[in-house]
């Protein structure tokens, strides 16, 4: 039997599955490395190499579990405040709840764990065909046919190193792809021992082409037609329990509080400001719009400070408020200078157990367990929203409501439907109490501006308020979390018609692609029960 590549001292696939999650923390926010992105996948390579030498199912189906529970454990543990603030229970129940979650929360890689004994078992696939073609291809898959409670794709490995992930122009997906597929390319460099030039070249090259194609990317100058001088309130209002709906005190403060800190921002800012912006759940429950529904979330005290700030600026006012309008609505709406008119975009994608309750009509008893879950009603028609500058330039971008900025293909529909010239998302991640949350889920907004190629610019109640232009580059210092803070910006829009690969092609070639190069690899390799009878054949 061929011997394949160990790590001295290591001969264990579940050390090299800690390895792999430890190194996957790490090359998330809030540490950043993307070096540590390639050992994660070196160190799942060498578990690809243990399951094809096994050949045992159930053991790869504990690897898929143990392997979601260690990152879950390592790099998303924030979810168990969540979890608790939620359901409302003790740290018991709560902890239960974790631990059953982080079994199954990253079930993708059951993607290429199955997918490679599937493959083993049936096909005698050569090491180079397996790992150049269906190696990075059951990756790509598992990004496209695995949904998350919260969506984390294998190119956010590599989003903090500037020059590698400009690729991600062409999707997530890609740049996770390139990754994966330059991990394997090492690793059959060191594999099969190759040392002459000649020969290292072959394997090198693919990598020094990416490199080449995010330099070209990087340099890139795009037109930019506007510029916009924003100012961002980051209030930290608390996360509101239900109970809070009736504590007069709570809420006063709440709007009190607002008020003071736009009304600091208006009247500090250093030169006039196009729009004034708060963020989502800066006065949590109340609405502006009015209804005559028992449920209506109408606040007359809401309407006045909203009103009262955009005459104080002679600006927009970008605020995230909850109304009842056929029901209760998730709304980024734009409040308009002179005619005091409100624009609303409701919010599509709402976050289960928080925003709604998945199965609630067939498992009524849910509620019991998630009394904190809205009711929400996702909305259905995608439109951007517009505001005027100061110098009478009319900008025209794309709201988005926290949870919504997780999802590449949603925002690049919004785009092609509607097209922008940036993206402003008002979010609230409080309900976490995290900062490595906080800064990951802030950092999946750099690689949207990537895909999009549009400035984005992220206003949070309790940080991280933050701004990215369309390299993934910082536009402005971090505010800081779990403060109150302003924050004032000078953002360039882009032409609303410039369109990057991703928002042109989409992902479908490359998944196509994928697609090809797995059936490639298994129908042009040799049976395994051929491989084993002729090997038995011999043997006698």
């Amino acid at each position: 039997m061929k011997k394949h590549l160990k790590i001295p001292g290591i001969s264990s696939p579940f050390a090299y599955l800690l390895f792999a999650a430890i190194f996957f923390a790490f090359s998330l926010e809030p540490f950043g490395f993307a070096t540590s992105g390639f050992l994660c996948l070196f160190f799942i390579l060498l578990v690809t190499k243990e399951i094809i030498r096994e050949k045992k199912f159930l053991q790869t189906i504990l690897y898929t579990i143990v392997f979601s529970f260690f990152v879950t454990s390592t790099s998303f543990y924030w979810m168990g405040n969540a979890i608790q603030n939620i359901t409302g229970h003790g740290i018991l129940v709560s902890t239960l709840l974790f631990i059953l979650y982080g079994f199954f929360s990253f079930y993708k890689i059951g993607t290429i764990f199955i997918g490679t004994y599937l493959i083993s078992k049936y096909r005698l696939v050569t090491d180079t065909k397996f790992y150049l073609f269906i190696f990075p291809s059951l990756f790509l898959l598992s990004d496209w046919l695995c949904p998350m409670v919260f969506p984390v794709y294998w190119g956010d490995l590599f989003r903090n190193q500037i020059l590698w992930r400009q690729i991600a122009r062409f999707g997530v997906e890609v740049l996770g792809f390139v990754s994966i597929l330059s991990v394997a390319l090492l690793y059959l460099l060191v594999h099969k021992r190759v040392s002459d030039g000649k020969h290292s070249f072959l394997y090198l090259a693919p990598i020094f082409f990416i490199f080449c194609a995010n330099l070209y990317f990087l340099a890139e100058t795009i037109p930019s037609p506007t510029s916009l001088h924003l100012a961002l309130v980051q209030p930290n209002t608390p996360y509101a329990k239900n109970e809070i709906r009736e504590d007069f005190g709570f809420m006063t403060k709440a709007i009190q509080d607002v008020y003071n800190l736009a009304e600091e921002a208006i009247r500090n800012a250093p030169k006039p400001i196009d729009a004034l912006v708060l963020p989502e759940s800066s006065i949590p429950f109340l609405g502006t719009l009015t209804s005559d529904h028992p449920r209506s979330t109408y606040s007359k005290s809401f309407v006045e400070i909203t009103e009262t700030l955009v005459k104080r600026s002679n600006s927009p006012l970008l605020f995230n408020e909850l109304v009842w309008d056929g029901g209760s609505r998730n709304s980024f709406s734009i409040l308009k200078p002179i005619t005091l008119q409100t624009a609303r975009r409701y919010k599509h994608i709402l976050l289960p157990f928080g925003e709604y309750l998945p199965f609630e009509s067939e498992f009524p008893y849910l509620r019991t367990i998630f009394p904190e879950a809205s009711q929400h009603i996702p909305n259905g028609e995608f439109l951007s929203h517009s505001l005027s500058s100061k110098e009478g330039h009319s900008v025209v971008f794309t709201p988005l409501i926290c949870y919504e900025v997780l999802y590449p293909e949603f925002l690049r529909r919004m785009l092609n439907e509607s097209p922008s010239e940036l993206i402003i998302n008002l979010t609230n991640d409080s309900w976490f109490e995290s900062v490595t949350e906080t800064k990951q889920h802030a950092g999946a907004g750099r690689l949207r501006a990537i895909e999009t190629g549009r400035p984005y610019i992220r206003s949070a109640v309790s940080g991280m308020t933050t701004a990215y232009d369309p390299w993934g580059r910082e536009m402005m210092g971090e505010l800081p979390i779990f403060q109150k803070a302003i924050g004032y910006l000078d953002v360039m829009t882009v032409p609303k018609e410039r369109k990057t690969s991703y928002l042109s092609i989409g992902p479908y070639p490359w998944r196509i692609l994928a697609l090809f190069l797995l059936f490639f690899a298994f129908f042009t390799s040799p049976r395994a029960l051929d491989s084993d009878k002729k090997k038995n054949e011999i043997e006698i």
